[in-house]
C-alpha cells in the first residue's frame, strides 16, 4: 500500500501549489476492483469547490454536469490526453485510464482558465434564466475558484499520463479486492473488519487488540500506516469509508448511516464527512448515486 499512498501527495501539491483540482472518473466500476485503491480515490471522484457546488444546487447545472460523462468516456477511447470546458465554463485537462482493452476513467485537472471570454461566455449560459442574485453570485464563486494556474498545465501531463498508467498497473495485478500474504497486511484487515461490526462508539484500543489477540505495536504501526493521529481518528477514517460505500450502495438516509456506523450525534457526523470529502453526506450520495458506469468500449 506505501506505494499507492504516494498518489495523494501528489494530487494534493496540485491543488495547494497550483491551484489545481483532480478529479477521477470512473466510467467502468474499475474503483470497487481494489480495495487499497478505493480508500485513496474516492475523496476525488466528483469536483466539490465552492464553485461546482453551487452549480450544481441547480437542476439544470447538475443534469449538464452528469451529461457529460458520456462524451467525455467517448473522447478518452482515443487514448489521447486532451482538453476541453465543461457547461459551467471550467477548463479541464483530461487524461485517459485505459488499457488497448478498455477506458477504465480518466483524471480530469481543472479550475483553470484557458480562454478566459470562453469560460465566462459558457457560464452565463448555464446561468442566463436563473434570477439575478444567483448569477451574481456564480460571477463571484467563478472568479475566485476559476483562475489562471501557476504552471503551464502542459508540464504536468507527463507525469498525470504516467499515474493513469500506474493506476492501470494496479488493475491489471487485481483480481478483486487488493490481497496481500503479509502478516502486516492480515492484521489490518481484521482490524479494520472489527471496527467495522463493532459500531460502539466507545470501542477503545484495548478492545481491539485483546479481541483480536494482537499485539499495541500491531495496532500502531495500522495507525501510522493510515495517516491517523491517534486511534479515534482511526476508527473514525475506517467508518466515514464505509459510510461513503453505504451511501452510495443502499437506500438509507445518511441519519440512518451514521447511527448505524455509531455516530450518536448526526451533526458531529457531518462535520467529520465534510473535512473528508469536502461535501456534506446529502450532497455526496445525491452525486455520486447517480454517477453512471459506462461499461467497456
Amino acid at each position: 500500500m506505501s506505494s499507492y499512498k504516494k498518489i495523494i501527495p501528489y494530487i494534493e501539491n496540485l491543488k495547494t501549489n497550483y491551484s489545481l483540482y483532480v478529479t477521477v472518473k470512473d466510467y467502468s466500476g474499475f474503483i470497487y476492483k481494489n480495495e487499497t485503491l478505493e480508500r485513496l480515490l474516492r475523496p476525488y471522484l466528483a469536483h466539490s469547490s465552492p464553485y461546482c457546488m453551487f452549480i450544481k444546487e441547480t437542476e439544470k447545472g447538475y443534469q449538464k454536469c452528469l451529461a457529460q460523462n458520456i462524451p467525455l468516456y467517448e473522447k478518452c477511447k482515443e487514448r489521447k490526453t486532451f482538453t476541453g470546458y465543461c457547461p459551467a465554463g471550467i477548463c479541464e485537462l483530461v487524461v485517459p485510464i485505459a488499457n488497448k482493452d478498455q477506458v477504465f476513467g480518466s483524471i480530469n485537472v481543472s479550475h483553470f482558465t484557458s480562454e478566459e471570454d470562453k469560460g465566462n461566455y459558457k457560464r452565463e449560459q448555464l446561468m442566463k434564466d436563473e434570477p439575478d442574485k444567483r448569477k451574481l453570485t456564480a460571477r463571484l464563486l467563478y472568479r475566485q475558484f476559476v483562475r489562471p494556474s501557476t504552471i503551464e498545465i502542459s508540464s504536468v501531463q507527463f507525469s498525470l499520463e504516467l499515474l493513469a498508467d500506474f493506476i492501470v498497473e494496479i488493475l491489471n495485478n487485481s483480481k478483486g479486492p487488493v490481497e496481500n500474504s503479509s502478516k502486516d497486511f492480515s492484521d489490518e484487515k481484521k482490524i479494520r473488519a472489527y471496527i467495522t461490526e463493532n459500531t460502539n462508539d466507545k470501542i477503545l484500543a484495548e478492545q481491539v487488540v485483546s479481541s483480536l489477540k494482537i499485539s499495541k505495536t500491531t495496532l500502531k504501526t495500522c495507525i501510522e500506516g493510515s495517516n491517523a493521529k491517534n486511534f479515534r481518528e482511526y476508527v473514525n477514517m475506517i467508518r466515514l469509508e464505509q459510510s461513503e460505500k453505504l451511501l452510495v450502495e443502499t437506500e438509507k438516509t445518511p441519519k440512518d448511516i451514521a447511527l448505524t456506523l455509531g455516530f450518536k450525534d448526526y451533526n458531529h457526523f457531518c462535520r467529520l464527512f465534510r473535512e473528508k470529502t469536502k461535501i456534506s453526506p446529502s450532497d455526496y450520495q445525491k452525486y455520486y448515486k447517480n454517477e453512471k458506469h459506462l461499461g467497456t468500449d
